[in-house]
């Protein structure tokens, strides 16, 4: 019966028997049938009709009045459905690390929509963790593993960090050759990496965890330090996505670079008893498929 009265308000919608078979792909035959089915069910007539037009009976108005609602309501649920299911269409909520988005991300962001152009992405970039919940996003970017255990975490690359500082400032403070003269240097710390270990490239058995005596700028943002860096202040330690630009200019250069620092994961995260949509699914796999830490 409800498919029946789902063709019954498609017929009134468009107006004919014949428009509804064109609708819908059946023949009119089919059209004709299923109605006079339906008359039969209720025990009266719907639709007063002949093979040019029909009028809705005082029946027939009272069924499209209430069924019409509820079955686009029906259809538009389908629709979204279908639209979660393959993925290219709908809305995706991501919450992100606004410096890992402007050094890395964006142009990721970018070729993934110009590829799913019935894709709306919204992007709330803060460089603070926030709870994501009750955002009400689909899933969030993190550099490091969170602690809450009713996360689901999908590693999808790693980033490592350098120790970079200005050629002037290296020119008047004397290169340095060894971890331990860092102990010796002025160092701009950045709170989300104030913990300096050192590991070797040869043998990444090699550690070392430095002590500074000279903190000569704390910060809690990372691209404040770097600039502090830039401007021939001390030595910093920093993701290489933030520098990048900076090394190819020579504003920058690597300080001991057979050592470097502690890689940073960087991982999607959703809550566990949310379900994610087939398209936020979609797009966590082509950035852990495509991003180039």
């Amino acid at each position: 019966m409800l498919d029946n009265i789902s063709l019954f308000v498609a017929v009134v919608q468009v107006g004919s028997l014949k428009a509804a078979s064109e609708s819908l792909q059946i023949p009119s035959s089919t059209v004709s049938r299923r109605i006079k089915a339906l008359e039969d069910e209720f025990g009266c007539k719907l639709l007063s009709r002949n093979s040019h037009y029909f009028e809705l009976t005082r029946e027939g108005s009272q069924l499209f009045e209430k069924a019409s609602f509820h079955v686009n309501a029906m259809e538009a649920i389908t629709d979204e459905l279908h639209s979660d299911i393959s993925g290219d269409k709908g809305h995706i909520k991501v919450l992100a690390p606004t410096n890992l988005v402007v050094t890395c991300l964006q142009p990721y962001f970018s070729r993934y929509l110009k590829q799913y152009p019935a894709i709306e992405l919204e992007l709330e970039l803060s460089n603070s963790l926030k709870h994501f919940y009750s955002e009400n996003a689909d899933f969030a970017i993190r550099v490091g593993k969170q602690p809450d255990s009713d996360l689901t975490q999908l590693r999808l690359g790693q980033i490592e960090t350098l120790l970079v500082a200005s050629p002037a400032y290296l020119a008047s403070h004397g290169a340095v050759e060894q971890p331990h003269q860092l102990e010796d240097r002025d160092l701009i710390i950045s709170r989300s990496l104030a913990h300096w270990e050192l590991f070797g490239r040869a043998d990444p058995k090699q550690q070392v965890q430095l002590k500074p005596r000279q903190r000569r700028v704390l910060v809690n943002d990372i691209q404040v330090a770097k600039q502090f860096a830039v401007d021939g202040l001390g030595i910093t330690l920093v993701p290489k996505t933030e520098v990048v630009r900076e090394l190819s200019h020579q504003q920058l250069v690597q300080v001991l670079p057979e050592w470097r620092g502690e890689n940073r994961n960087v991982y999607a995260v959703w809550y566990r008893r949310q379900l994610l949509s087939t398209r936020a699914a979609r797009l966590i796999d082509y950035l852990k498929q495509q991003v180039m830490f």
